[in-house]
């Protein structure tokens, strides 16, 4: 696990959440309960997930997985460390922040996970398409039996006395707001969405990097905008070359990057950007 959580420790939810696992019996078990599997030392990591995300689950399905976001290493501590969602077959959006901390992610999820990975017009369309699943999932043949949803409910409980979660009353809205307070966060925006939280020193002015999936970057061009840019502008670029272009099929791109991280102090990003899938 060493790559994938670099320089910061195992947070006591997610032990907390280990443990618990084998408690139940395993990773099925705790997935029937919780919808997601958690992951360790496994490599899982796709061309889009932020070098700066480090992995804890994922749910089984088109690669979606969850991660602490680390901002670059600026975050104290991952037990407080927002939770982002990478969905990355979605290659214009795949990223979303989803809860202010493991815990809180938790809670949402115990009933409303599918608001991480889907996108709604609205919370009155969100409550529709839960009524629309539940009725197809009661229809359904393949829907649990009665002593399977009791075993589900006795491993819910028994999660909540072990990891107390905090009241969210609207998940919706909760989700909602935490994507709103992201956005007062960042001191500007980058094309994935999370933007960048690093501040300009005094007297540093961002001029973005050009960055177009559709155009083969100009390397020479590249080199001299690393040379001069402020750090929060080269966190900016990382991000948008990240989403635009497979760095393990530009070997080139992918050692000035990489190269660059090191020399930042961002060897842990640096690593995890070698080990993408």
């Amino acid at each position: 696990m060493c790559i994938n959580f670099g320089k910061y420790d195992i947070p006591p939810t997610l032990e907390k959440l280990i443990d618990f696992k084998k408690e139940i019996g395993g990773s099925e078990p705790f997935y029937n309960a919780l919808n997601f599997y958690l992951v360790r030392d496994e490599n899982f990591r796709y061309f889009n997930t932020p070098s700066d995300v480090i992995i804890f689950g994922n749910i089984g399905v088109d690669g979606i997985h969850y991660g602490f976001l680390t901002d670059y290493g600026s975050a104290d501590r991952l037990e407080a460390a927002p939770i982002v969602c990478v969905s990355p077959m979605d290659f214009d959006c795949p990223t979303k922040i989803v809860a202010g901390s493991l815990r809180e992610f938790l809670r949402v999820n115990l009933t409303d996970g599918a608001l991480f990975y889907n996108w709604f017009q609205s919370e009155e369309d969100y409550i529709a398409t839960k009524r629309r699943w539940a009725e197809e999932a009661a229809n359904s043949p393949y829907r649990p039996s009665e002593a399977e949803e009791k075993v589900r409910q006795d491993i819910i409980r028994r999660l909540m006395e072990v990891i107390p979660m905090p009241e969210i009353d609207n998940p919706y809205r909760y989700v909602q707001e935490i994507g709103l307070q992201r956005q007062k966060q960042i001191t500007f925006q980058t094309q994935d969405g999370l933007g960048v939280i690093a501040r300009l020193e005094e007297g540093e002015k961002h001029v973005p990097f050009p960055v177009d999936k559709n155009l083969a970057p100009d390397l020479d061009r590249l080199r001299d905008f690393l040379d001069t840019a402020p750090k929060a502008s080269k966190l900016a670029l990382f991000r948008d070359i990240q989403l635009n272009y497979i760095l393990r099929d530009d070997e080139p791109l992918c050692s000035i990057v990489t190269e660059e991280m090191i020399k930042m102090g961002l060897a842990d990003e640096a690593a995890r950007i070698a080990e993408m899938g």
